[in-house]
């Protein structure tokens, strides 16, 4: 094996090499509204996979489909791993949504090495009615138009007059126009560029609600991609030119086609895998010019090949039998040629050798390189590269096998299986490992599963790639006789040009985060400058407050370990002394500036899949069955609770008609019975007592920001309102130090009503456009109305709230080796039968793993996922039938 982990300094070639790669594995694919995201967490070193010791805090954000951030995750690394979950309201809108994670030493790689995933969330209750409908291109003596009807009644039983229509096409164009109501329809007209591929339609009604789709103007346009083998056509030399053929959304498509020349003769014909790759052979001169053509599909577009040079370089790579055959093509005259392999940044070695008749060719055993994708270069007298080609390099045996045990060959739902599960090595050693488990209702999950990102086809061939790979769990299907032609196909048409291990620019601005800290400058309040030796006084308040002293260093800088902070939030304080009395200093925490949010829309365009729709069919009829027997047997839902004996006063009257009934209250006594002698304001209150309903943290945006407060379990975006009105954004940092005593209730209403008008009332200046359609909305209720003018800062001392890890929660199992919940009539209707993230391995001993069957599947995959501490991966699943008990007594 090749011990790249620790290469000279010499042997780097791209500073990508010092990256980390991060990957989370999920429990599915897509996620119905209500149900949780679970998933593990790994941090590996780039180039030998090994647990990373750089970075032991990972980052993770999901972001809503209008880009808003909607929760953040950090999860504690150690060990290379870590896992944690997010619970979906069942509220949360239809739609596309994106989970990236990141840690703040990958920042420096730029989007490279941040982890992203895009997923949908659907409604587990059927919905029909489209608020955008019967969209259209018709094309006219002006041009082509865009119509569309809206029904905005359908969302605002209040709309009338006018709706705003945001218009975003491709990626870049914008635009927006107001559409009143003809006789009560609404309609569009708007003439298009010829040049628009794609849009994406908004609709913001007179009240707030919104509605969005996306579409492809041209649903049989290609997009056919012409790549030569390493970067060029060399006239007079046989060529490999890689075919890449994408739909209107960027997924792959088979394709057949024909390369013709300048007089329409066919040179040569072509034809794709699946997913749209495939290889053309082609002997190409100078003097002529070519083109491609689709045969398969009703497309008379013609694509032209790239120029053909009569002088140049290119470098083939192929596979004969056991070796690994290299073929450098020039036109120049030289005596010698060489060729440098490299492996994910690190020079592996150079190979030179005699040109002769313009060729210099080489093979090279597959066993001395490495596993997984190499990159050949071509190399000019002066060391510059002519010409490159990546090519994966399967050694042809797995590097770490895992073995799994059942105690029975099948099983009976509600009955427990149980697991034995052990890691290898290749040569058959048990070795020691860190798995995860995963138990799915293989029809319909398992489909996806199978063709998704999981472990293997990510640290071996996604991680290194930029763009898009379809279905890369496909190429690590060793039962798939043409894998291996697909995933070189794949990295023939990905090309070099894509590779993560370039020589991109990187420069190391994001120091490593080991542990969770703060750090900091303290300076004087006049001239602002840096104080040194002053000393700090950290407290980390709560039942068991942590005390840390610091003395600024000669630049007024100050760094505490909090890694101890196993919660959401934690309030702080932070005072400054300096000869044993307390001064006034400023004080204030560093923050990296925020992570901006790509959000790719062309993810947004609709397009059947019949897999998803599979699925969805599926969560709902589970749902319909769950709540008929609810109904049977007089189930309460736990959303439906009433709030009784509230006094619907006039401020609460005009919040519930702006913004909705309340679904929590909680009563201003409650929140002076616990204010403390350190509590010094009205969100240190709310930070410790309240977390399951309020989420008290820190403006991100601004370093030592103000505290800002945010609703769990809804929508991601919170504004606030007082005494029945909204208030200002500018005036945010003022509600944090009311006065306990001034405040008779705190009240959250989670996806409010008229949200996106409440919003614009709290940031006039946002454009209409990129407003959340959905929110919520702390509602605060005073005495006097007095309270929020009142706040000071004072110096000298900091209070502010700093975020911990995020806390896991339990995978819930039931348990029937109960015979009463065994015979019960209530259905158990789990499509993820089972989940642990992390167990570990130790000494070659066997993991153990039990657990209890469902009643709505006929079989169960089980993914089981390995990491080794000497970077070792692999991948196993298993499935088992599953005897359906007799439950024909409950309700379907």
């Amino acid at each position: 094996m090749w011990n790249i982990a620790f290469a000279q300094e010499e042997k780097i070639l791209s500073k990508a090499a010092y990256a980390e790669k991060i990957y989370l594995q999920f429990d599915r694919e897509n996620y119905p509204a209500g149900s949780t995201i679970w998933f593990k967490s790994l941090v590996l070193n780039s180039v030998d996979h090994k647990p990373s010791q750089r970075s032991g805090v990972l980052h993770v954000d999901l972001i809503g489909p209008e880009k808003q951030l909607i929760n953040q995750k950090l999860v504690k690394i150690v060990d290379g791993s870590g896992h944690n979950h997010f619970d979906i309201p069942k509220k949360m809108p239809p739609g596309i949504y994106k989970i990236r994670a990141y840690t703040r030493w990958n920042r420096n790689f730029g989007e490279d090495f941040i982890f992203s995933k895009y997923f949908r969330i659907f409604p587990k209750i059927p919905k029909t009615e489209k608020a955008i409908e019967h969209i259209n291109i018709v094309d006219k003596k002006e041009g082509a138009f865009l119509e569309a009807t809206f029904n905005p009644n359908k969302l605002d039983s209040l709309q009338k007059r006018k709706i705003l229509v945001g218009l975003y096409l491709n990626n870049s164009e914008q635009d927006s126009l107001e559409i009143k109501a003809n006789n009560g329809v609404y309609k569009l007209s708007y003439k298009l560029n010829e040049k628009t591929d794609y849009i994406s339609i908004n609709m913001l009604t007179e009240n707030g609600f919104t509605a969005s789709r996306s579409i492809s103007l041209d649903e049989n346009k290609v997009d056919l991609q012409l790549l030569p083998e390493s970067g060029s056509l060399l006239d007079g030399t046989v060529n490999l030119l890689g075919i890449k053929a994408l739909d209107f959304k960027g997924d792959g498509l088979y394709t057949e086609g024909l390369i013709l020349n300048k007089n329409k003769d066919t040179i040569t014909t072509f034809k794709t895998n699946k997913f749209g790759m495939g290889v053309a052979v082609i002997r190409p001169e100078a003097t002529e010019e070519y083109i491609a053509k689709i045969t398969n599909i009703d497309n008379e577009t013609e694509y032209p090949l790239p120029e053909v040079l009569k002088n140049g370089n290119i470098l083939s790579v192929r596979r004969t039998g056991e070796r690994v055959s290299l073929i450098a093509s020039t036109t120049n005259k030289s005596d010698s040629l060489m060729i440098r392999i490299s492996f994910r940044g690190i020079k592996l070695f150079d190979i030179k050798g005699p040109v002769k008749a313009g060729h210099f060719n080489t093979a090279l055993p597959v066993h001395v390189f490495p596993y997984g994708i190499l990159c050949f270069t071509l190399l000019n007298e002066n060391y510059q590269p002519v010409a490159e080609r990546l090519y994966f390099n399967d050694v042809g045996k797995k590097q770490v096998t895992i073995a799994v045990k059942t105690n029975k060959n099948e099983y009976s739902s509600r009955e427990k299986t149980s697991l034995s599960i052990h890691v290898k090595d290749s040569t058959g050693k048990n070795i020691a490992a860190q798995i995860s488990v995963l138990a799915l209702a293989k029809e319909p999950l398992g489909a996806e599963q199978q063709k998704g990102n999981s472990i293997l086809p990510y640290f071996y061939l996604t991680s290194e790639l930029r763009g898009k790979v379809e279905h890369p769990g496909l190429y690590f299907n060793r039962d798939d006789i043409y894998r291996l032609r697909d995933i070189d196909a794949l990295l023939l048409t990905q090309g070099w040009r894509k590779y993560k291990y370039d020589t991109t620019r990187i420069v190391f601005d994001y120091p490593e985060e080991p542990v969770l800290a703060i750090d900091g400058k303290v300076s004087g309040n006049i001239f602002n400058k840096p104080k040194e030796d002053v000393e700090l006084s950290f407290i980390a308040l709560g039942e068991q407050p942590v005390v840390q002293t610091y003395n600024t260093d000669s630049l007024g800088r100050f760094y505490f370990n909090v890694d101890f902070l196993n919660e959401e939030n934690r309030e702080i304080v932070i005072q400054s002394k300096k000869g044993g009395n307390k001064r006034n200093f400023d004080i204030a925490i560093n923050d990296p500036e925020s992570l901006p949010i790509i959000f790719e829309n062309r993810q947004k365009i609709e397009k059947p899949d019949s897999t998803f729709s599979e699925i969805v069919n599926y969560e709902q009829r589970l749902q319909q069955k769950q709540l008929s027997y609810e109904l049977a047997e007089g189930v309460t839902q736990l959303d439906e609770v009433v709030l009784e004996a509230y006094n619907m006063t006039e401020e609460r009257k005009k919040t519930a008609d702006l913004a909705g009934k309340p679904d929590v209250v909680i009563d201003g006594k409650d929140i002076q019975e616990k204010e403390k002698n350190w509590s010094y304001g009205l969100y240190s209150i709310l930070l410790f007592n309240f977390p399951n309903d309020i989420r008290i943290q820190r403006d991100i945006e601004k370093p030592g920001g103000a505290l800002q407060a945010k609703v769990i379990g809804g929508a991601g975006t919170t504004i606030l309102m007082m005494d029945g009105m909204v208030i200002n954004n500018l005036n945010y940092p003022l509600v944090p130090n009311i006065p306990p005593s001034e405040v008779k209730s705190v009240e959250v209403i989670r996806f409010a009503k008229h949200f996106s008008r409440l919003y614009m009332q709290a940031y006039p200046f946002a454009s209409p456009m990129e407003v959340p359609p959905t929110g919520d909305v702390i509602a605060i209720y005073t005495h006097g109305k007095k309270g929020i003018f009142g706040a000071q800062k004072p110096k000298g001392i900091l209070r502010t709230s700093i975020k911990g890890y995020s806390p896991t929660k339990e995978f819930y199992q039931p348990d029937y080796t109960n015979q009463q919940r065994f015979k019960s009539n209530e259905p158990d209707l789990r499509s993820v039968v089972y989940w642990q993230p992390q167990i570990n391995i130790e000494n070659g001993k066997p993991a153990q793993v039990s657990y209890f069957n469902p009643d709505n599947t006929e079989e169960i995959i089980v993914i089981i996922e390995a990491i080794t501490p000497e970077g070792g991966i692999g991948y196993h699943e298993i499935t088992y039938p599953v005897k359906q008990k007799d439950i024909k007594d409950i309700p379907n």
